[in-house]
């Protein structure tokens, strides 16, 4: 067992009010996450909250069910981040990525420990268990759970599958490795359903995200001879179809599809005027570089980016980037996460 490993698990072993939390915009990996550690703190003793600074997507509110997940309030929750023991940031390293919960998490006096599969940490926290070589941030938590022997239950396990098939892309990324398959068979002998869980993620999307599906690949931009596909959802899109809430990765995912693209990129507009840029690339072309520069990060092949400028403003911004990155000279992929 590593130092950092040995750290964590004393302090979460002696921790006795906990909260957990995980980026904006939260996904299955992160909240999956969440709740299967919280489920395992709770049953371990301690007293334990979720609060994020989004709201869960509509696909993931079926996890709520398994553990309450707060979406933070300061007038509720500031008081609760200053009481805890520990704070545990999970499926993130970035401290700027807690949102307006940041200066509230730095003020707190609590240990602020941090547990991800992304690279490049930030160095605030401590500890920091940090594996790039996990398929996601739920193989770690539930590596977590059986070195110390801590009760896996049902819920905990569907939490953790939800992890595991979220960010594999239901196993059919480049980072879906053997112990991906490992740990799906121990979770389902601990009582995950996958018939179950694929039925809340792929089968519960509206009538209006389905036509605004259409509408966005409808409208897709195809630069550089295919290899740079551009995708935008203005916010005015997903009123009109009463898309909001609904999680809109597989849209850019399904765009790689192209037999000539090499990246995809979708643009979408907040509530807040600030646009939400998610990336996608095949091979060895790395989004998560040109995602720090800006702010963002992810993996090498998928990551994400919140700018403050508009829609059309944020793709004028980084459109050189893109071009550039989408027809550079390819060379053989390193292994990285997908």
């Amino acid at each position: 067992m590593s130092s950092k490993n040995g750290e964590l698990h004393r302090l979460l072993q002696s921790a006795r009010r906990v909260v957990l939390t995980t980026h904006r915009s939260p996904d299955g990996d992160g909240v999956g996450s969440e709740v299967g550690l919280a489920r395992m703190l709770a049953a371990a003793g301690a007293e334990v909250r979720i609060i994020n600074v989004d709201p869960l997507p509509r696909l993931l509110t079926f996890l709520d069910t398994a553990f309450r997940v707060e979406t933070y309030e300061p007038q509720v929750h500031d008081a609760v981040l200053a009481a805890a023991d520990v704070i545990v940031m999970l499926d993130n390293s970035v401290a700027a990525r807690m949102g307006r919960m940041e200066p509230v998490v730095r003020r707190a006096a609590a240990s602020k420990a941090c547990i991800d599969h992304h690279p490049d940490p930030d160095s605030y926290w401590n500890p920091c268990l940090v594996d790039t070589g996990a398929c996601c941030t739920g193989q770690l938590i539930h590596a977590l759970g059986e070195a110390l022997g801590w009760s896996i239950d049902p819920p905990a396990a569907e939490a953790l599958y939800t992890a595991l098939v979220s960010d594999t892309g239901r196993f059919r990324f480049a980072n879906t490795s053997p112990e991906a398959f490992r740990m799906a068979a121990a979770l389902v002998e601990r009582g995950a359903r996958p018939a179950r869980i694929y039925a809340r993620l792929e089968e519960q999307y509206s009538e209006g995200f389905l036509r605004m599906y259409g509408e966005v690949l409808a409208g897709m931009e195809s630069r550089c001879e295919g290899r740079l596909l551009l995708l935008r959802i203005p916010l005015a899109m997903i009123e009109r179809h009463g898309a909001a809430g609904e999680d809109l990765s597989e849209i850019i995912n399904q765009s790689l599809g192209h037999r000539e693209s090499r990246l995809a990129v979708l643009f979408r507009e907040l509530e807040d005027g600030q646009t939400k840029i998610s990336l996608r690339s095949k091979g060895a072309r790395d989004v998560n570089r040109l995602a720090r520069r800006h702010g963002g990060g992810g993996h090498r092949n998928a990551s994400g980016i919140v700018l403050p400028q508009p829609l059309e403003a944020a793709v004028t911004l980084l459109l050189p980037e893109l071009e550039a990155l989408a027809t550079e000279e390819e060379s053989p992929p390193g292994p990285s996460p997908a």
